[in-house]
């Protein structure tokens, strides 16, 4: 090069050397790209074809020194960038450029499309930005230098691509062996078993937590917006369908009215780029949506039916209000339903009582104004306060407001303003006549509209850890939850003994009760305990008979409702405690309870049978948790009757799975009984059932449909689930994999649903998706094609802002505050295309634990040169992880022994082992010492 011309016999000498293996590549290519006499056209466009003919030869496996290939190669194409620079530079002040130029400018084409289409050399100089961040810096800032100007320029557009490609990282590109197929399954059966899980388990958690679930099925499904809309409201209506049930029925109709239409408007949101121009009236994916339910005619003809109404046509007429849909498009689809669904509603109407759905799109109103009628003064509106609270209880209006206040994040708004009542309504010493007695009916009808609420959605749900009003501690101490036993001892222990003797002399002979007695209603509730215990000692010892404990317990029911739910929480816990054959007289006490009061004393008191009928359902459903009914009609009442029953556990799995294989879908009361049986059984006990049924499928289509029903499941409790499959399932059909049992496809299946946890459970945490630290937003078609690019942004924290919403995005493996990343977030002005970003997941127990424990079995399985079935089941397993977890899995990855890699890469065939699935594996890894092997 010391010549205004190259020396060829020198450079055909170099290239004599190159394929001699005198020097190495990286090398060569690090010493072309310290040459900076960009003004020599003639030596720039010799060195260009020198590289044209060497390009294809390029190899890290002859000489040790090899291993700086990555970094040399990074090198070269900010070289290559800068002579593009010098050229639009050129042409932008002449608005021409020399034949020599131009012809350069050609060379320097070919060059970078020969690069970009070599997968070898664009796995080598992503590991090179990897490495060298500044360099990859200065190629992005080159290229935005001269992109406007490579517009107008006279050349293909492929050029422009392929530049863009080297200037932002798109590790999508790079090939990938495609194990889990990419295209759309024409019926979904995972949605709807998810969401049956989600409700059950779930039904106060914020939107977000629905969104940021949902959003992991699109991604694993490859679904677009428009069909995740029509698999949710599809999802619904099933559920819908399904339910027996008043009160879940209301939730389930609740969900769907309420809740749905903000979980879309979030998937739209986060998935909408920022230069994309989207009606405002309207969203069309929900439009689409409907006109692929418009197809499903026997649902909607069940749905109809069961609900007296055109279902289409009340679900979007109040979807109107929040601008999914407009009003012309839901006359255009209740027009195609109407002949329809007034046929069937003319068919049907001789028995058909009035749909609950009209009064679950009414129910918003009252819920409002129970609230603020509950935020008024307390001494101003006591009697109004009565009145409205006692309504509320009348038919089924508890339930309809419980369910959409819980799918509008109001129930604890309820409960908290509910407690106030009930401790404004304590006794006051001293108050008589109406006064008094309003007082003590608004503290019965509080107290046991705030046990119903705990009783179904649990304590820890809807009330703060450390309350210190009477109800909180009355839960926390003495309160028979569900999976929460107490321990009677304890609740005996917080008896004042001269209260107790107080309380047993009045409920012996009430007419003897002093009228000076400083008892309060909420020392009797407390001491209710002592009491019941000293009866059950009498009449075990004959000291007292029945008419003397009915007479007892007669006197607590009459005094307040509340007290008989009080007494029957501690008997409930008695039961627990005792053997079998001592369970006669307290489960006759809790009858005694449930006997219907004569017609003087209902009319003795006000509202009594509003509160007796809730008193009622409270009671039943304590006594149901502890000693379930035979009479399979009140088998609804109780969720856990299967921690208790006396068949056995595998005779009830196998009921209740044929029911979900004789349906194709998840029952909701089947997820309440497979909950019941996760209870009862324990994870690792309910997970090998579940896999097993996924085994014994014969055909690939039955055991992927399976498979997705057991993924969603599992989701019951997704850690836990997780852990047993992965640490004990996993293991024990491994073994049957060298005997021939599991082969193809369940191999690959059980690999499949196993990546499938692992994802899920990443995203998990302790029953909700933390929405303020990780963000996880994707458009369907940007799923695995991320640029190292931040365009939204902005639009994320504005939606974060406003909606606290979960997002995220590809950063091809980067950490969060990984250099490569921080480049990018200081530029997104420059953006080329619309991207978000993504924090991804860390991992926690015992996640963990399990995914070290799976990669040393896998590493058990790769100990030889030879290909087994644990080796190509090894090979699944990770492939499919990086596959379908993309960037997220990044965490997982970083467990993956490095043992494990090189034994995989020296067994597997050259064919399944490609530059995308290497790439993955070492960008997720510490380079260091294990770089040379890897590259």
């Amino acid at each position: 090069m010391v010549g205004l011309n190259a020396n060829p016999l020198v450079l055909n000498y170099l290239n004599h050397c190159l394929c001699a293996n005198l020097v190495s590549h990286a090398a060569v290519l690090r010493r072309i790209s310290k040459y900076d006499h960009f003004d020599r056209v003639y030596c720039i466009t010799a060195l260009l074809e020198f590289l044209e003919e060497v390009m294809d030869g390029v190899t890290c496996r002859n000489k040790p020194e090899e291993a700086i290939l990555p970094n040399a190669v990074t090198s070269l194409i900010y070289w290559v960038i800068q002579i593009v620079a010098m050229v639009m530079k050129n042409f932008e002040i002449g608005s021409e450029i020399s034949a020599e130029q131009s012809y350069m400018f050609e060379r320097t084409c070919v060059i970078v499309e020969k690069f970009t289409s070599n997968q070898f050399l664009m796995g080598i100089y992503y590991i090179g930005c990897y490495d060298d961040i500044d360099t990859y810096g200065q190629i992005r800032d080159k290229f935005n230098g001269f992109k406007n100007i490579l517009q107008v320029y006279p050349c293909n557009n492929a050029i422009s691509q392929s530049l863009q490609q080297l200037a932002y990282l798109d590790a999508s590109k790079l090939t990938m062996p495609r194990l889990h197929s990419k295209g759309v399954e024409s019926v979904s059966y995972c949605v709807q078993p998810l969401l049956a899980v989600e409700v059950l388990l779930h039904p106060c958690n914020d939107t977000s937590y629905f969104v940021a679930e949902l959003q992991m099925i699109q991604r694993l499904k490859n679904y677009t917006l428009t069909r995740l809309i029509y698999e949710i409201v599809r999802a619904g209506f099933i559920s819908l369908s399904n339910v027996v049930e008043v009160s879940r029925g209301t939730l389930w109709g609740a969900f769907t009215f309420f809740k749905v239409p903000h979980i879309i408007k979030q998937l739209h949101a986060l998935q909408k780029s920022n230069d994309e121009q989207t009606p405002t009236d309207h969203f069309p994916e929900v439009v689409e949506a409907f006109e692929l339910l418009l197809e499903d005619n026997l649902l909607l003809d069940l749905l109809d039916t069961k609900c007296s109404c055109n279902i289409i046509e009340y679900l979007l007429n109040d979807w109107t209000k929040q601008h999914l849909v407009t009003d012309v498009q839901v006359k255009h689809f209740a027009t195609q339903r109407e002949n329809t669904s007034l046929m069937l509603q003319k068919r049907e109407s001789g028995n058909q009582a009035l749909s609950i759905i009209n009064f679950i799109i009414r129910a918003e109103v009252p819920l409002s104004g129970v609230l603020k009628t509950l935020s008024t003064d307390y001494n101003k509106v006591q009697e109004a306060l009565l009145g409205v609270l006692c309504q509320v209880l009348v038919g089924n209006s508890f339930d309809l407001i419980l369910s959409v206040a819980t799918v509008e994040g109001r129930l604890k708004t309820f409960v908290t303003r509910l407690i106030q009542c009930n401790e404004n309504s304590k006794q006051v010493p001293g108050e008589i006549g109406k006064p008094s007695i309003i007082r003590s009916t608004l503290f019965d009808v509080s107290f046991l509209m705030l046990t119903f609420i705990v009783q179904t959605y649990g304590s820890d749900v809807v009330l703060s850890e450390h309350g210190d009003s009477f109800f909180e501690k009355w839960v926390r101490e003495c309160m028979a939850e569900r999976n929460k036993p107490k321990n009677p001892r304890n609740m005996i222990a917080l008896c004042e003994e001269q209260i107790v003797d107080e309380l047993l002399l009045s409920l012996r002979n009430p007419e003897t009760q002093h009228k000076n007695s400083n008892l309060t209603w909420q020392d009797i509730c407390l001491n209710l305990p002592g009491v019941l215990n000293h009866v059950l000692i009498a009449w075990e010892k004959d000291i007292l008979t029945s008419t003397d404990v009915k007479s007892i317990l007669e006197n607590i029911k009459r005094r307040m409702f509340s007290f008989s739910v009080c007494a029957t929480s501690f008997l409930c816990a008695y039961m627990y405690s005792v053997r079998e054959n001592e369970l006669l007289k307290p489960l006759n006490m809790i009858q005694q309870f449930l006997t219907p009061l004569s017609s003087e004393e209902m009319t003795s008191q006000e509202n009594v049978k509003e509160r007796l009928g809730l008193s009622f359902q409270i009671i039943r459903k304590m006594q149901q948790d502890v000693h379930p009914s035979s009479n399979t009609k009140s088998r609804s009442i109780n969720l856990t009757q299967n921690l208790v029953s006396q068949t056995p556990l595998s005779d009830q799995f196998r009921e209740v799975w044929k029911t979900v294989t004789e349906h194709g879908w998840l029952p909701v009361m089947s997820a309440q009984i497979l909950e019941s049986l996760l209870q009862s059984g324990g994870p690792t006990w309910l997970t090998k059932h579940l896999v097993h049924e996924i085994l014994i499928c014969k055909y690939t289509k039955d055991m992927l449909k399976t498979m997705d029903i057991v993924f969603a499941i599992l989701h019951l409790d997704i850690e836990r689930n997780t852990e047993a499959l992965l640490k004990d399932i996993i293991p024990l059909y491994a073994n049957q994999m060298v005997g021939g049992e599991i082969n193809e496809p369940q191999s690959h299946v059980l690999a499949l649903l196993s990546v499938y946890c692992i994802i899920s459970a990443l995203e998990h945490r302790q029953g909700t998706i933390s929405t303020l630290q990780q963000k996880r937003t994707r458009t369907h078609s940007e799923a695995d094609n991320s640029d190292l690019d931040l365009s939204n942004v902005p639009k994320l924290r504005k939606l974060n802002q406003e909606g606290g919403s979960d997002n995220s995005c590809s950063n091809d493996f980067l950490s969060d505050n990984h250099p490569l990343l921080t480049a990018v977030n200081s530029d997104t002005t420059n953006k080329t295309t619309g991207r978000d970003t993504i924090r991804t997941a860390t991992l926690k127990e015992p996640l963990y634990s399990s995914v070290q424990y799976i990669f040393k079995l896998l590493q058990q399985f790769v100990t030889s040169d030879v290909l087994t079935p644990k080796v190509y089941f090894a090979y699944r397993f990770i492939s499919l992880l990086i596959e379908c977890g993309g960037e997220r899995i990044r965490p997982v990855l970083k467990l993956l022994p490095v043992q494990l890699i090189q034994n995989l890469l020296k067994v597997m065939v050259s064919e399944d082992i490609s530059v995308g699935l290497i790439f993955s594996m070492i960008c997720a890894q510490q380079l260091g010492d294990n770089q040379r092997f890897l590259i």
